[in-house]
Order: C-alpha cells, then structure tokens, then sequence
C-alpha cells in the first residue's frame, strides 16, 4: 500500500529526474567580499552569465537603525536578452530599475 511517504518521494525523483538535463555546471569566476563595523560589500560573476554587485551601511532613520542597501544584479533570460536590475533599498522602501542590456 502506497502512504503519502511514498508518494511524496516518488514526486521528489521525478523532479530530480526531470532537472538533471545536459546543462554544464556553473562555475563562480570572480568573488569578493569585504565586511566592517560599518557596513559590509560584495560581488561576483558566474559563468553563467549572472553577476551581482551589492553594498550596505548602517543609516539612522529619527531613533532607528538599520541598513540602508544599494546594489545591482544580472542575468541572461530564457528569451535571449540580459537583463540588468539596479536598486536602492532604505528608509523608503525597495526601488528597483530593471533595463534590458545592448547587444553586443
């Protein structure tokens, strides 16, 4: 008799199964990172295509502290294009800008 154990289990290998297509392994190709009292930054770029650029600092808002972050990522979509997001994140919330790279 089949219990929701097996079922489940049978759902996870077919997923599995079904994601281990031919897709070379993603490799990272530059890293670095760098955190202090203040604040902290990193970045890197994969070989897939995708990359992130990221900084945070401690900002005071009236009686309140927190981290106040800017930054950047992309990425190479399934329609072809790459997409590039920039983005603040503070006090007034999360705003991002999202443009689609130039052809090279």
């Amino acid at each position: 008799m089949f219990t929701l154990k097996h079922i489940i289990l049978c759902l996870v290998i077919a997923a599995a199964a079904a994601d281990s297509t031919d897709k070379p392994e993603v490799e990272i190709l530059t890293e670095k990172s760098n955190i202090s009292e203040t604040g902290y930054d990193f970045e890197f770029k994969t070989s897939d295509g995708v990359s992130r650029k990221e900084e945070g600092q401690l900002i005071t808002v009236g009686e309140h502290q927190g981290i106040g972050v800017r930054g950047s990522y992309s990425y190479n979509a399934p329609d072809g294009q790459q997409y590039i997001v920039t983005f603040v994140a503070d006090d007034k919330g999360f705003k991002p800008t999202i443009r689609v790279a130039d052809p090279q």
